[in-house]
């Protein structure tokens, strides 16, 4: 049985994602931590409408963390693997649990919360939640689960329950950090303009404001439900999460160097993030009262507002950058 603590990756209950909170118990296990991952969260872009019936919120696009900052900087590999062909074998997956947790380190599995007892969507609704598996025994047939999301240590369960409801795996795996944040100067620069980002930070404001256009337009319809208002939550709590993440990155960087800049735009993030939660809030009353022109209107002012300020901490983390480049 490993012994790993459950950590939350954030103050926030609803503003947290579970697979984070799996990775920051491993990372804090191993004695290192997980932030460097978060470098590209300042990103979101707003597609085009693939069908007329696409919903609003899907057309939001957040970056997934960065599996290549998380071993580059803190030296901690984590290989996301969907279960399908020889993996969706029962015997399989035991063989693959049993060999990881026998060399010292967890597994990640990921599964149907509808299926879970602990999980407030238990037979509700169905989402993905992750767990730490720490432990097997097999001539029992039983599991034990770290769930750092709903702050359980260990939990035991039936292996057949939890394989028949596992969609996804991840594998751990130490390695050597080839870059360090604690030159922040130098991190900094390469989240903001690292080449393979698809969007620059002068064009997020941009994308955040053809969304809240559409939302004036269009707003969120749904029929008044539980269920419509959780798969609202589900899709747009990816906007205050990764803004809450950047700025966790950015306190990270702040915490050796003491600037300033760093610490206004890590509470200026956090703040963003906050702000963007109570908006999916006021959406859902909005859709559950009848989507009306006036409420879209003042949430559309709100919007706004949060767009500006994101806008200008972007810009004055750049202009950071740039005096770095002039010193040098």
């Amino acid at each position: 049985m490993l012994n790993i603590a459950p950590i939350k990756s954030t103050p926030y209950p609803t503003l947290r994602s579970c697979i984070d909170d799996c990775i920051q118990s491993v990372a804090k296990w191993q004695g290192t931590d997980s932030k460097c991952m978060y470098g590209n969260a300042w990103q979101m872009s707003f597609e085009e409408q693939q069908s007329p019936d696409q919903p609003l919120i899907e057309r939001l696009m957040l970056p997934r963390i960065s599996t290549e900052s998380l071993s580059a900087y803190h030296g901690l590999r984590f290989s996301y693997i969907e279960r399908k062909g020889p993996a969706m074998d029962k015997n399989f997956m035991l063989d693959i649990l049993e060999s990881r947790l026998s060399s010292g380190m967890p597994v990640l599995v990921g599964f149907d919360s509808y299926d879970c007892p602990w999980c407030v969507a238990f037979r509700r609704l169905h989402t993905s939640h992750a767990c730490l598996a720490v432990g097997l025994d097999r001539s029992s047939n039983i599991i034990y689960l770290t769930d750092a999301y709903y702050g359980k240590e260990l939990e035991a369960v039936d292996f057949d329950l939890l394989e028949q409801a596992c969609h996804f795996y991840a594998l751990f795996d130490l390695c050597d950090t080839s870059r360090s944040y604690t030159d922040w100067q130098t991190t900094l620069q390469g989240m903001l303009t690292h080449p393979t980002h698809q969007i620059q930070p002068g064009q997020v404001a941009a994308q955040l404001s053809a969304y809240a256009d559409a939302y004036l337009e269009e707003g969120v319809t749904g029929d008044g439900t539980a269920e419509a208002s959780s798969n609202f939550k589900i899709y747009a709590n990816a906007l205050p999460i990764s803004r809450i993440r950047f700025s966790l990155f950015l306190q990270l960087l702040d915490d050796g160097a003491h600037v300033p800049a760093l610490s206004r735009a890590a509470e200026g993030y956090r703040h963003a993030g906050e702000q963007w939660d109570l908006i999916n809030q006021f959406i859902i009353k909005v859709m559950c009262s009848g989507n009306k022109q006036a409420a879209r209107v003042k949430i559309h002012k709100k919007m706004c507002e949060i767009i500006s300020l994101e806008e200008q901490l972007l810009d004055e983390l750049v202009e950071l950058t740039m005096i770095i480049n002039n010193h040098y």
